[in-house]
């Protein structure tokens, strides 16, 4: 049989020729930049409760790291490589009278990157060129369906995961807060931290390298959350023990690549009218309440974009017990929903509802699709079973005589495990191929559209997070950098 392929020879053995050499000028360096704006960011002395989930308020700040730019025509950022390094330290300032942890250890919520609920990124006209709200939640989105848990086990020095044997997707452990401890004044426990940005203009969801060195600004803007990102519970004791948590010791890391002034003479060759693209993935997150009712609900999410690939929502029970959400806005639960999908313009995605509660698997396999996993065998999720099928309080644990639901439907929420039910759906037009390869949502609303088969206990916070193309637009004989989304 004849086939349209020409004669020739496997890649590896061709060796008329090698790979492009960077001109011998070329040179890297490892760039560290301080915050220009503050050290530390310190809570106040906060005071525990007997017999109660700590709730507790933390200062809002910016956190601002001015990136050298404008050094070198020929300077590009490696933006695989930016990290951000900071260190956490709890403090007991008064151990009180007889001041006793519950009967649950503390934890670090999620991982490192829940101190922040905001990241932007500033160009140098003044103009915001990227902005991820709910950055914590968007974080530890991606993290949790992207990275199995020998991920997370070979990661956790450096992202602050639970280094427990235990399956499960949590921070790491506060032994400072570890179960029936007594507190006491002067006790001090100390964590380092070191994660990959998320951006797609300086961190690991941008595809190329930006030509930092042509432009006279990049700003970094790192808002701190304004609760403290743990999971404490006190026992019956706690008479007047404080405590209070300081962040320091900010860096962020930086890698800078000089290719030389002939290198940059043949890309500025393959440049139209002075400009170079850049094209990245960033994320918008919407929030709404979802009321305690039952019966069909429909929730706008407001979210706008040009090639949105992906959608996601998460599910936050407002009681912060082990009833509800233990663990705040990084547990995710699914409210009795016996049908799920999204509306886009009239148009619904997936095409036919998810029957959630009957069909968690569906679910799941939908899920699979909007983190772009075609494959069932090379898809990475942390969390087993248990952890995906948390029903909201007011629901109903599997039994052997229910025939509505599925058997691995579970109850509770605890501290030391997220629960991460998270429903998601693609929206990609040819899924993986093209630059602007998702569904154009400019001019067509958003709906997350649920039938609730019976009333949760508690109404509900939801997050739904946009998975979108982006392309910056570097003129590089200004140095203005604009972002089309």
């Amino acid at each position: 049989m004849s086939l349209p392929s020409p004669e020739g020879v496997p890649a590896e053995m061709e060796s008329a020729r090698l790979p492009y050499s960077l001109p011998p000028e070329a040179k890297s360096v490892q760039v560290r930049v301080q915050p220009s704006n503050l050290s530390s960011v310190v809570s106040n002395t906060l005071t525990l409760t007997a017999s109660a989930s700590v709730d507790a308020a933390f200062p809002i700040q910016n956190i601002i790291f001015d990136l050298p730019c404008g050094q070198s025509p020929s300077q590009f950022l490696d933006s695989r490589q930016t990290t951000l390094n900071f260190r956490a330290t709890y403090e007991i300032v008064s151990g009180g009278t007889s001041a006793l942890v519950g009967s649950t250890d503390g934890y670090l919520r999620s991982h490192a990157g829940a101190w922040f609920d905001r990241m932007y990124v500033v160009g140098q006209n003044g103009s915001i060129v990227e902005d991820i709200n709910e950055f914590g939640v968007v974080q530890d989105t991606v993290i949790n369906l992207q990275m199995s848990n020998s991920s997370r086990d070979g990661l956790g020095t450096a992202y602050g995961f639970s280094s427990s044997s235990s399956l499960g997707s949590q921070g790491h452990s506060l032994p400072i807060f570890a179960t029936t401890r007594t507190l006491t004044t002067g006790n001090t426990e100390t964590h380092s931290y070191s994660i990959p940005l998320v951006s797609g203009v300086l961190g690991v969801c941008a595809d190329k390298f930006l030509n930092i060195g042509r432009t006279s600004k990049l700003q970094l803007v790192l808002q701190t959350t304004g609760t403290m990102p743990i999971s404490v519970t006190t026992g019956t004791n706690s008479a007047a023990a404080t405590f209070k948590v300081t962040l320091s010791d900010f860096t962020l890391q930086c890698d800078y690549v000089d290719i030389g002034a002939r290198a940059l003479a043949m890309l500025d060759q393959s440049l139209v009218d002075g400009k170079s693209y850049i094209h990245g993935l960033t994320y918008r997150t919407s929030t709404n309440t979802l009321p305690a009712t039952s019966g069909a609900v429909s929730l706008l999410a407001g979210l706008r974009g040009s090639s949105v690939k992906s959608l996601f929502a998460r599910f936050q029970d407002n009681a912060l017990t082990t009833a509800g959400s233990i663990n705040g806005k990084y547990d995710s639960k699914m409210p009795m929903c016996s049908q799920i999908g999204f509306n886009i313009g009239g148009s619904r995605y997936p095409p036919i509802p998810v029957p959630a509660l009957l069909q968690p698997a569906l679910c799941f396999r939908e899920l699979q699709s909007a983190v772009g996993s075609f494959n069932s065998t090379e898809y990475s999720f942390a969390s087993p079973t248990l952890a995906y099928c948390k029903l909201s309080a007011g629901g109903t644990a599997q039994g052997l005589a229910n025939t509505t639901q599925d058997y691995n439907w579970s109850l509770s929420s605890d501290p030391a495990a997220q629960a991460l039910f998270i429903f998601g759906t693609n929206t990609e037009v040819c899924a993986r191929r093209g630059v602007l390869s998702g569904l154009n949502c400019n001019a067509a609303p958003i709906f997350l559209e649920m039938t609730l088969a019976a009333a949760p206990t508690n109404s509900h916070n939801v997050f739904v997070i946009a998975q979108l193309d982006q392309i910056l637009v570097h003129d590089v004989r200004t140095g203005d950098i604009q972002v089309r989304v």
